[in-house]
């Protein structure tokens, strides 16, 4: 664009300099000279800005366009040491952004894992004020060193030696978060200290603001902002190889030894000596006395060093079957090496906690442990475990898991980038560097360094720069989260120690009666009984109250799973079941004889095993549709009211599906969509709660928020909505397939339109803008037909009518969607409503231009304008779709990647998986605010596999059949994201609404000159 107008400037000043020559000899020539030049000015001015405002985004609307386009490339990272004794930093790097332009990371971008939310919380104290260079400036007294960035390049001032090289292994990684995001990195200015305890205590800054410190851990008292510590890159005295690289050593450990096949017994090998609680544990070691059913070992570090590390290999140490984790000064590094051998991990009671061990929840990730009653608690845990191997081995994989998926290294990185970007948006000054601060650089520090440092260092180097964006950052907690949270933890925490207490009684109690029955023949007995029987009511060990006791049910999986949350214990990972589908020679319909899974008990909140994986985004809509319920709940009275608009009714009871029909639905949606519910039902066995609920399978929303300001509106389900409706959005029938237009269910499709996108790329397809369907269902669809080309306009645009009814008879050789994928730019329009065209549009790597939308289906929502589609103007299409293909073939990696965007959301964010997690979850949801035990309409019949795909025939039963689920599901539902706050929800409608406006300004300007 910039050569554009270079050129047309060139060409503006040689027509100048002719006009000069032609009246050099006029007397007048001089004022014309003068005018010619002001008139250039003011022209080659305003073509300028409107040059520059083309190719970039305002930055008040957070870069939404300029942040996603291109695709990060990498490029490799060199380190030359060369023979300089003292290497210099010359490596030329990338600016940072300057901190009022930083940008959010774009959407379309993986979710972060969970623990990224408490960045919001370790800088809230700051949120209101800021962070002034006073502020830093009071740090300096606990830190370490200071920390400057500023141009891409990194300072430091340093203040004292810290313990060991840690703060070498610390500085080494911010500089492999520089070099592998280069020019993402913003000025920043910040104090660090390398040791163990937390220093800034809350209770010191009640009434000031406190000084911002960054360290390796926190616990609730103190205020320190929580970094990832230096062993992510190597621990040189201790010979703890970087992160990366012991990950994938304990894995490969894990798997040679199975679970089963360890040492029964609970082990930890450490320095007994930092900390009362370590020295008390080792009491709990196997003794003449007593077995705890604990291994405990003292580590020689000195002596290790001696002998070269022989027996402190971590990898070698994952052969029992529980690990200890007890934190020493503070927290421990050692948390993560613990956790990742696949054994249950057992924490001591923790107090402090590190950047991601907030997320890790008891009973699910390891199991707690008493920190007033070590040993004997220890011992409940290894024969729980023992006991109950399967959930115990659950608990071990959990744990395991989270720290080789959501603890890599990528998710390192992008903690810190996420964590500084948000702090330097707080800085009140501009940053600059310290008079006694030095430069450092990958050389520096790695050039000079020998031995096991040197080896670290090299082997834990970023080799290129990162070719993808970093992870999409979740938002902050809203204090109802927070406190849910909490109280999920301590309520898992409690049931253990409950369940401990009530072993211990039933253990006290058996040696009374012992006792007791040694002495029952003696003259004394009645006495010594009577005497026991004082001793157990009084006892200690006896269970505090009666609504203690009545809590503690049973030492099962069982009870904890009822008792807590559902976060708190794992149960035993779904076992994949074939489902068969039999029909027969029955000429009559089959009969439902399959034995289903009952539902979840409809009177407790139903509760899932969830993996840790996080749902998208766009599942934080459920809440928002069913919100008019939320205090009200949802009477029988509410559902039959909205009969009148129901396609069918649909009950679920006791895992068993009933519908009742009205009739009124288009083709065969009704079919589709039932047919989906029940591969729901048969994906998730025992998972679908009772529920009732009315469904409408046309395509125009009914139930309006204006006819219902007074009173709870009728809860109805349909496939759309707009601004002015109150319909529960649910995922359309085409999931499953669409047998009246040939269109194939959606995992097969998007594999094939996968294909089609490889066979040609996006600078080889046509550069117009494609539509094709059937132009006579809306009048937007008649209107756009006008932008086709023709002799008079070429409006860049190749629009298609398809007679559907041609098309059937000719055996659909012109309507294969995934043979439409050859347009650099494809055209979305509604119809009567939405249109199930958006999916495959968006899904051909061509960047989709969405003529402005009215309605939404259940994950449009979470598409940004800019972003993952480009958006035309409703009331001047034609002009809007021109602008659009010119800006694009114009600015063609931009465009490129655009599209790319749409298509990845498309294939990762709205694949099959999240589809039915999508669809559990509301239900789920729905099912929760039911005031009433569900029943089986008196008109209904039961629905199953047999009783829709046996008689159907022809298209219907080929695409029934395609997307039947083989056999129940594999893994967990997604872990369903927590709904907007009112002012999430604000920015998210201001942040579309700006990037409309802007395009239209641009639209315009163009249009004006």
């Amino acid at each position: 664009m910039r050569s554009c107008l270079k050129a047309m400037n060139v060409s503006l000043e040689n027509k100048a300099n002719s006009a000069v020559a032609a009246i050099r000899s006029s007397t007048k020539g001089v004022a014309v000279v003068v005018l010619t030049l002001l008139v250039l000015v003011v022209f080659i001015s305003t073509h300028w800005i409107d040059g520059t405002t083309l190719t970039t985004i305002s930055s008040k609307n957070e870069q939404v366009l300029s942040s996603h386009p291109r695709k990060p490339q990498s490029k490799p990272i060199i380190l030359a040491c060369g023979n300089q004794t003292t290497p210099v930093c010359q490596r030329s790097l990338s600016p940072s952004p300057s901190p009022s332009a930083i940008s959010s990371v774009p959407q379309s971008s993986p979710s972060c894992p969970d623990y990224f939310r408490w960045v919001h919380e370790d800088l809230r104290p700051w949120k209101s004020t800021g962070i002034t260079e006073e502020m830093v400036g009071r740090a300096r007294k606990f830190a370490t060193f200071r920390l400057v960035v500023l141009a891409g390049r990194v300072y430091v001032e340093r203040y004292r030696r810290p313990f060991q090289t840690r703060d070498v292994f610390t500085l080494w990684g911010v500089l492999q978060l520089v070099s592998r995001y280069p020019g993402r990195v913003p000025d920043l200015d910040l104090m660090f200290n390398c040791d163990d305890t937390p220093v800034v205590k809350l209770a010191d800054h009640r009434s000031s603001q406190p000084p911002p410190l960054f360290r390796y851990c926190k616990d609730d008292r103190t205020l320190d902002i929580v970094f990832p510590d230096w062993s992510f890159w190597g621990w040189a005295e201790l010979n703890i190889k970087p992160w990366e690289t012991l990950a994938n050593d304990l894995k490969q450990r894990n798997q040679r030894v199975k679970w089963r096949d360890r040492k029964p017994y609970a082990y930890w090998k450490g320095n007994p000596w930092v900390s009362d609680s370590r020295r008390d544990l080792i009491k709990c070691n196997v003794s003449k006395h007593h077995d705890w059913k604990a291994r405990l070992y003292d580590q020689n570090w000195d002596r290790e060093i001696k002998q070269g590390f022989r027996n402190s290999n971590l990898a070698n140490q994952c052969d029992h079957r529980y690990k200890i984790y007890i934190e020493g000064r503070a927290w421990s590094v050692s948390q993560k090496y613990i956790l990742a051998c696949d054994s249950p991990a057992f924490f001591v009671k923790t107090h402090f906690h590190d950047f991601f061990s907030r997320a890790l929840m008891p009973g699910l990730h390891f199991w707690p442990i008493r920190e007033d009653d070590k040993c004997r608690s220890i011992r409940f845990a290894v024969d729980w475990g023992n006991e109950h191997q399967q959930e115990a081995q659950e608990m071990g994989r959990a744990g395991s898991s989270f720290v080789q998926e959501e603890l890599k290294m990528d998710y390192v990185y992008d903690y810190m980038l996420h964590l500084l970007t948000e702090y330097a948006k707080l800085l009140r000054y501009e940053p600059a560097v310290p008079e006694k601060a030095t430069e450092l650089c990958s050389e520096s520090m790695a050039c000079p360094a020998t031995g096991l440092v040197k080896e670290f260092l090299m082997e834990s180097m970023a080799k290129s720069t990162h070719d993808a964006e970093p992870c999409a950052m979740p938002p902050p907690f809203d204090p109802e989260a927070l406190q849910a949270v909490r109280e999920k933890k301590a309520n898992a925490v409690r049931q253990v120690e409950l369940w401990q207490q009530q072993a211990w009684n039933i253990a006290f109690k058996n040696k009374a009666k012992l006792v007791a029955a040694t002495i029952r023949s003696s003259t004394m007995g009645v006495v010594v009984i009577f005497l026991v029987l004082l001793v157990l009511v009084f006892s200690t060990f006896w269970i505090a109250n009666i609504s203690d006791y009545r809590m503690v049910t049973s030492m099962t999986p069982q009870a904890l799973k009822s008792n807590i949350s559902h976060s708190a214990h794992p149960p035993p990972k779904p076992q994949p079941k074939p489902i068969a589908l039999t029909c027969g020679n029955q000429t009559t319909v089959p009969i439902c004889q399959r034995q289903v899974s009952a539902s979840v008990v409809p009177s407790r909140p139903p509760t899932m095993p969830q993996s840790s994986a996080s749902c998208p985004g766009y599942f934080r809509w459920i809440y928002e549709d069913l919100r008019p319920w939320k205090t009200t709940g949802i009477t029988r009275e509410m559902v039959e009211s909205a009969q009148k608009f129901a396609t069918f009714r649909l009950v679920v009871l006791d895992g068993r599906v009933y519908v009742e029909h009205y009739g009124g639905g288009f083709q065969t949606r009704d079919v589709f969509t039932l047919w989906g519910l029940l591969q729901l039902a048969n994906r998730n066995p025992g998972r679908i709660p009772d529920l009732d609920l009315m469904f409408n399978c046309n395509d125009t929303p009914s139930v309006k928020s204006a006819d219902h300001r007074s009173s709870p509106p009728p809860p109805l389900f349909r496939y759309c909505k707009d601004d002015k409706t109150l319909d529960i959005v649910f995922p359309d029938w085409s999931f499953w397939g669409w047998a009246e237009v040939n269109i194939k269910p959606w995992r097969t499709l998007i594999k094939e339109l996968e294909e089609g996108n490889r066979r040609v790329k996006w600078r080889d397809r046509e550069p117009y803008a494609y539509w094709k369907g059937n132009p006579w269902v809306s009048d937007s669809r008649s209107d756009l037909m006008r932008c086709n080309v023709s002799k008079l306009h070429d409006w860049n645009a190749r629009l298609y009518a398809v007679n559907w009814d041609s098309e059937k008879r000719k055996g659909y050789k012109n309507s294969n969607l995934a043979s439409q994928c050859k347009y650099r730019y494809k055209i979305f329009v509604e119809g009567r409503a939405w249109s199930v065209s958006n999916k495959y549009i968006l899904a051909c790597d061509s960047p989709a231009l969405f003529v402005r939308t009215h309605f939404h289906d259940f994950f449009s929502r979470g598409l940004m304008p800019g972003l993952h589609y480009w958006p035309i103007r409703e009331d001047d299409k034609c002009s809007s779709i021109k602008f659009a293909v010119d800006w694009g073939n114009k600015h063609q990696e931009e465009a490129e990647a655009m599209g790319r965007v749409g298509s990845s959301h498309m294939k990762e964010e709205v694949k099959m998986e999240y589809v039915y997690d999508y669809m559990l979850h509301l239900l789920i949801e729905y099912a929760q605010l039911l005031r009433y035990k569900p029943t089986v309409p008196e008109k209904a019949t039961e629905f199953c596999l047999e009783s829709v795909a046996c008689p159907a025939t022809g298209l219907v039963k080929k695409l029934l059949m395609e997307s039947m689920e083989k056999r129940t599901g594999e893994a967990k539902p997604c872990r369903i994201p927590p709904p907007f706050n009112p002012e999430e929800l604000r920015e998210i409608m201001e942040r579309k609404a700006n990037v409309l406006k802007q395009i239209e300004s641009w639209e315009e300007k163009k249009a004006n000159k």
